[in-house]
């Protein structure tokens, strides 16, 4: 089961950061306006989520590559809050109802534990 989430994470994780540059726009309209360098910040991430997509293989360093998993989803959810008190959608010009925004919030729970979980011993 284990090897089942690895897997599934580490593909959610590829795809989102692959994604980050194919549609940096897109994902740069998430990033709080007061924050400089958004371009920069959306690259940046997308190129960690590739990054720990990867690791999340390697067996040594697990325990350190979980925590910082974990702490890059807490890090990254602000932009998630961000989305939805804004109702921005996820294709520019496009609408989505504010509900999914807000109820796509907790998801974010089980990515931080899925991480956290993933670098525990067995």
């Amino acid at each position: 089961m284990k090897t089942f989430f690895r897997l599934l994470y580490s593909i959610i994780l590829f795809g989102a950061g692959i994604l980050h540059f194919i549609r940096e726009k897109s994902f740069r309209r998430i990033v709080p306006k007061v924050l400089p360098l958004r371009k920069t910040i959306v690259l940046i991430t997308g190129a960690f989520e590739i990054i720990f997509s990867l690791l999340l293989w390697m067996k040594k360093g697990q325990a350190v590559t979980s925590k910082l998993l974990a702490g890059f989803m807490i890090a990254v959810f602000p932009a998630n809050i961000y989305m939805a008190v804004k109702k921005i959608a996820f294709k520019p010009g496009g609408s989505i109802s504010p509900w999914l925004l807000w109820l796509r919030l907790p998801l974010q729970i089980p990515l931080v534990i899925g991480a956290l979980t993933l670098g525990k011993k067995k």
